[in-house]
């Protein structure tokens, strides 16, 4: 090969990388993206449930409450194969505490 075509092909190459990290990085949110309205539907059903055996159990804390459906959010986050690190826990009560605050004010 020519140095000209070996130059031209180095060209190609380091002008083709921002494309690839542009798919990359879309690829990475919309798997990040899926993986959240996953963990959005485990955490609204495990909230559900929680309701309604706290409705049995009026003595609950709210503090019981929240523990019990976070076991159960990490449960389902391990069967749906979403690892339950420390960021997205911190994430989850801060979705449980707007939602509690959304829900009380439409009451």
């Amino acid at each position: 090969m020519a140095w000209q075509e070996i130059l031209g092909l180095i060209s190609a190459v380091v002008s083709f990388i921002p494309t690839v990290v542009s798919v990359v990085l879309l690829i990475r949110n919309i798997i990040k993206n899926k993986d959240w309205a996953t963990v959005m539907d485990i955490a609204d059903a495990a909230m559900r449930k929680v309701e309604e055996y706290s409705k049995e159990h009026p003595d609950m804390t709210s503090d019981e409450k929240l523990d019990m459906a976070l076991e159960a959010i990490k449960a389902g986050l391990g069967v749906a194969g979403i690892k339950a690190d420390k960021a997205l826990m911190n994430r989850i009560v801060d979705y449980i505490k707007q939602s509690i605050s959304w829900f009380n004010e439409m009451k």
